[in-house]
């Protein structure tokens, strides 16, 4: 599957196993972005994505502006956490939530699934 996904994720090993995980599945990687701000200047570049991967808690600062600007754009989203659905703001519970730690094959069974509609 050709797809480009944004991974949002600041610990370096998650989000390497991601994308080798997402590439593997022949998708292309915008990113990882381990901050905010970088995630959301690939999305005002107007860099296309199909869908994206995001953590929900980078470094302790809520990545909640990154999930609004994704849905702005109608853009869908997995969100990866730590925490339960319940403890997630609205628009981030109102997503697909996968729990760390990750199980690759689930994270493109997930995007393979928002990307195909469903």
């Amino acid at each position: 599957m050709s797809a480009r996904i944004l991974i949002v994720e600041d610990e370096y090993f998650i989000a390497q196993e991601m994308a080798d995980a997402l590439e593997g599945a022949g998708m292309t990687v915008l990113g990882p972005c381990p901050k905010v701000a970088a995630a959301l200047a690939i999305l005002a570049d107007g860099d296309p994505c199909d869908a994206a991967v995001l953590d929900a808690s980078l470094r302790g600062v809520s990545s909640l502006p990154v999930c609004e600007a994704l849905a702005l754009r109608g853009i869908p989203f997995v969100v990866v956490t730590g925490f339960s659905a319940a403890q997630l703001p609205e628009p981030m519970a109102a997503a697909p939530v996968l729990s760390k730690p990750l199980d690759p094959a689930e994270l493109v069974r997930a995007l393979r699934g928002l990307i195909a509609g469903g």
